[in-house]
Parts: structure tokens; sequence; C-alpha cells
């Protein structure tokens, strides 16, 4: 721990340094220089890929609220003095030393008695199973689209059902098959009443099966029953067959029943790792009697994916995801424009500019914040949020929210086409921080987007009704991948776009009234599944085994107007338990536009029964 501390201590009295002696060597435009040596460090090996909850995540934390303390800016964390707010982080599970068994029974004769042929998957639940009967159900699956039923004329109702892995297409890409994973087949065990599952590993040697791996995945948290990988030859057993044989049952060269002469029960203990994780909030105090009582939130994500696995588009790579552009981009911008408002200490409004971690595992650290904010948000006017701000190709800028607040489609269009004056007769703009020869007069292709929902962390501040846009200028090949590096960004155009924001932010901040708030169209951009219903929920993807918490709820929706609210926890859907996101998400692919269902939600102590009628997207 000490040499850790040691490390990190080390890397951020060094990382300080850097902008300062970067930006007088370079002989750059200071702007240009600062987000150079920001992105440099963000996105350099020692970093190792910011992935929430590890050392370089941690490190990069360390470096902004260094930054923010340079920058005097006010530490508004949940300690005193402190930039930090932290928040729980689930790093992963591993076995516990006890309590992991797996017991199986062949007419009516102990065939194993120790764990080397089975293994828990990551993601189930700890349980503690009776010896049942074993029934065989092919690979799981039932889909009424496809008309296909591997429950047919199986009886799993308080049985362990033995699954294949994967579909019966298994090397086909494209079938419709290939979306019911492990996690959704254990929905539809569940329904069916089964108690666990047995699936049947695809590798020779169970030790290669990636199933048998602990891993976890936050946003989806555990599955609906649980789990175990078996080793090929123990799943011939149960069947009594021989390998070549369960191949060809796999393969679809022949059938059998679902009677097995197996009971089994297994023992599954498995403990979560959890991680410190954090976000970084500096504060500029306003300067009116009056405005400084209101605060402008401008923010950016600084994690990122690491060494790859979850989230990487390089599925087999181990190498370090720099996410140059995703997000030291936006975190070197919020960085900039932090420097310089501090500077100026004109705003009259606060301006609170805000670093968050968790976006890449599902918007983690904004909603936390949202939901426990530090500053109350009904005097949050506005927030404006940085992802990816660093390929500015063609001029082309992104801005998403224009939807949010009547103000802005006048306010982002003028201030682009009138050199950084939004109101030329009135408005006395002088030479900024922030302005050069070159700079604030420069014309953007705008892609205007209304909807302020989206997959970044403006989406948790206005399901609470908060003002927002979006800055983004776009994909690129390099997204999600170990070759987003810091050469690639241009960082002329990101100034650029920094010298816009600015002009946007200061603006608000010297209007009298503050933005007003709006209903927004949706494009759908906050859909995180491919489902043709909608309703119009935005869900919290934290961990959770007790109900799908409510982030955010669209105005004019069906759950709107069925009276779901944000901060309800829905607990059962069209007559199916809700625990987490999994299952929300599983129940609504059964679910039918213009059919009305039954939705149960908590709401402080109340149980709530309501009807909800599901839209077509």
């Amino acid at each position: 721990m000490k040499k850790r501390f040691a490390v990190l201590s080390y890397l951020l009295l060094l990382a300080l340094s850097f902008p300062a002696q970067q930006a007088q060597s370079s002989g750059q435009e200071p702007l240009e220089a600062g987000l150079r040596a920001h992105i440099d460090y963000l996105a350099s090996d020692r970093l190792e890929g910011r992935r929430t909850g590890e050392p370089g995540a941690t490190a990069a934390s360390e470096y902004i609220a260094g930054q923010f303390k340079k920058f005097k800016l006010k530490p508004l964390g949940a300690k005193k003095g402190s930039f930090f707010q932290p928040f729980p982080y689930v790093t992963g599970v591993e076995a516990a030393p006890a309590g992991n068994e797996f017991r199986l029974q062949i007419a009516g004769e102990t065939a194993y008695a120790k764990a080397a042929v089975a293994k828990p998957v990551g993601f189930s639940p700890n349980a503690d199973v009776q010896n049942v009967p074993v029934v065989f159900s092919g690979f799981g699956i039932v889909s009424a689209e496809q008309k296909h039923d591997d429950y047919a004329n199986v009886d799993a109702n308080g049985k362990i059902v033995l699954i294949f892995d994967g579909s019966p297409d298994n090397d086909n890409p494209h079938s419709p098959l290939g979306q019911f994973n492990t996690r959704t087949k254990a929905l539809i065990a569940r329904d069916k009443g089964a108690s666990g599952i047995l699936v049947i590993s695809r590798e020779q040697n169970i030790e290669d099966d990636k199933l048998g791996r602990l891993t976890f995945d936050q946003t989806l948290g555990e599955a609906a029953l649980p789990i175990l990988v078996i080793s090929r030859s123990t799943a011939a057993n149960i069947l009594g067959i021989d390998d070549s044989a369960l191949t060809a049952l796999e393969t679809g060269k022949t059938t059998r029943d679902a009677n097995t002469r197996a009971v089994a029960g297994f023992k599954i203990n498995l403990t979560k790792r959890t991680s410190e994780a954090r976000n970084v909030i500096g504060v500029l105090a306003g300067t009116d009697p009056v405005l400084k009582n209101e605060a402008i939130v401008v923010g950016a994500h600084y994690d990122h994916l690491g060494r790859g696995g979850q989230g990487s588009l390089d599925v087999n790579s181990s190498e370090i995801h720099h996410g140059a552009d995703d997000n030291a981009s936006g975190t070197a911008a919020i960085l900039q424009l932090a420097e310089r408002f501090a500077q100026e200490r004109t705003n009259k409004r606060t301006i609170m500019f805000m670093a968050f971690s968790g976006e890449e595992e599902g918007l983690l650290g904004s909603k936390f914040y949202v939901n426990n904010p530090l500053y109350p948000l009904e005097n949050t006017v506005a927030m404006f949020n940085l992802d990816m701000v660093g390929r500015l190709n063609g001029d082309k800028l992104n801005i998403g929210g224009i939807g949010t607040a009547t103000e802005w489609k006048k306010l982002v269009e003028d201030l682009n086409g009138s050199g950084g004056v939004l109101d030329t007769a009135k408005a006395n703009v002088r030479k900024t921080t922030f302005s050069n020869a070159a700079g604030l007069g420069s014309q953007f292709n705008l892609q205007l987007n209304e909807d302020g929902f989206g997959p970044s962390d403006h989406s948790s501040f206005y399901g609470k009704k908060v003002p927002v846009l979006f800055f983004f200028t776009g994909t690129h090949n390099d997204y999600h991948k170990p070759s987003d590096t810091p050469e690639k960004i241009n960082y002329e155009g990101e100034a650029k776009i920094i010298r816009y924001i600015s002009e946007i932010v200061r603006s608000v901040d010297r209007s009298p009234a503050r933005p007003t708030y709006t209903v927004a169209k949706s494009s759908g951009m906050g859909g995180r599944t491919g489902f043709n219903i909608s309703l119009g929920t935005v869900p919290n993807y934290a961990d959770s085994t007790d109900g799908l918490l409510l982030d955010g709820v669209r105005d004019n929706s069906p759950a709107a107007n069925a009276g779901i609210k944000p901060g309800d926890k829905i607990v059962r859907l069209a007559g199916k338990d809700i625990r987490n996101a999994m299952d929300y998400t599983y129940v609504l692919g059964e679910m039918k536009a213009g059919q009305e269902y039954e939705i149960v939600v908590l709401r402080g102590g109340e149980r709530l029964t309501l009807k909800v009628v599901p839209v077509r997207r």
C-alpha cells in the first residue's frame, strides 16, 4: 500500500509540472500547448487506460484535483477540503475459500463430489441448491418470433436445467438467436420455475472456458438464477452418452428427450471485490450577490477502458487503451476552461468543473452525483458536457441537447456566426485569455440534436430536468481501441472548440435569466438496447438485486403517463420480477407496443401498482 501511494505521489508531482514545461518549450499557442500537455499525461502508458477502480484512474483523479488546486478552485468533495466525491464500484468477484461445491448422482450412484468439473459463473448469485433432478433443455432458448422453444415438453419447475452454451447457429454471427446470452437464458429458466442452470462448456478443457472466469459487469448485475459451467465429459455422463454423441446433439444431428437419471446440487459462494471510484469537483464562486447562488456545471468523464475487455472494440487485445480522444480530450478541455475562468474570476454565477469516473461502465459517476448532489440541483441552471472533442474534422461539431432549453438553438447558432458576440449592439466583448488572432470568430459546421438523453454524462443531469448541451466531434476508427493516442488529436481544432464553449458559458453566466428548461424531442440516442418499444425510462445501471432504480422519466412518455416518476424503483413488470437492468431489458424485449401492462414500483416506503402502455420506437 505504501509503495502504491509513493508511486502515485511521484506520478502526480511529475505530471503537475508537465503543462508549464511543455507550454514554455513547445512554442505553441498556450491553449494548444496546455491541451497537449494534459492529454499526453492522461493518455500515457503510465495511467494504463484509466479503467474505473484501477490505479491509473486514481492517478488521473489526483492529477485533476492537483490542477484544480493549482487554479485555486474551491474543493467540493464529500469531505471538507477534498475535491473527491467517492462512490462504490464493483471491480470483480472471487470464489470464497469455503462454500463452493458441486454434487452429482447418476442412477443413485455418486458421480462427482468435487468442483473440478464445474465452475461458478462470475455473475451468478450465491446459492445453496439441494439435490434435485436435472433436465435437459437444448440451448435454453425460447423465441416466439423465431418459432423456437427449447422448453417444449420440458418440466423445469423446481429442477436444475442442463443447457448448451451459445445457440444452434453458433457459427453464424447474424443469427437472430445469437441475442440469447447466458443472462437471458437464466431469465427464461427462471420463468419456467428452474432452481439453477448447468451450462455445458464449449471448450474441451473447462479451464479455457470464458464463462468460468470470474468476471462481473456492474451495469448488468447478477443473473436471475445460480449458474455453473460444467465440463463436456460431465454433461455427457449426465445425459448417458459419449463425447461424440454430445457433439452430435449440440450440432442438431441428433435429438433426445428432457429427462435424465441425474440428481445434482451445488453451493455457490462468491465475494464481490469493491474499489473506491471518485468524481473530482472544483468550484469557482460567482461574484454577483444574487446570481452566485446559481451554478453552471462544466463536465467531462476521465475514465476509459484500461487494458481492454468489457467495452473494447479490439476484442482480443490486452494492450493499453489510451483514450486520448475518449475522453482525455474532454478532461483536458475542462481543465483549460477552469484555468482561464479562474484567471479572470469575473463570472457572475458559480461555475462547477466536474470530472466524472465510471462513464464507460454506465454513467456511474454522474448518476451518483445527481442522486447525491453536493450543490442543489434546483439551483443548477445548465450542464455542459464535453466528451470526445479532440478529432475536429471539416469543422463538424455535434451539439446535443439543443431542445432542452428554449434559448439553446439561437445561442449556439448566433455565437457560431457572430464571432463570439451574441448581440453586437448590446454585448461588450473584451479581449480574454481564450481569444487570439486566429480564434474566436471561426465557424463550425454545426450538427444539432435536440435530445437531452444520450450515451454520456449529460443524460444524468437532463434526467433531473437540468438543461444540457453535449459537445462531440464524432467517432472514428480508433474509438475504444488501443490506437486512440495523443498524436491523433487535432489540438488546433480542440482549442477552437474551447473558445466557442467558453463564450457559450460566458453568455449563460452573464444573462440575468436562467435557461428555460423544455422537454426535448427524442432521437433514440439514449437507448442501450435494440428493442422496438419504449417506455421512456432512464434506468440506473448500478449493481442491484432488489429492483431497477429510475434516474429519469421522459416527459409525455408512456412511463410518465402511467404516473411513474424519477426515483421510483421498478420491482415487477408484465408479471415478472425485476431485480436489475438485465431483468428489465429482457422483459422489454417481450413486450408489444399498444398493449397494456402492469408495472409495480417502490416509491419511498409505498408499493404502487400502475398500468403502462409501451409505444413503438
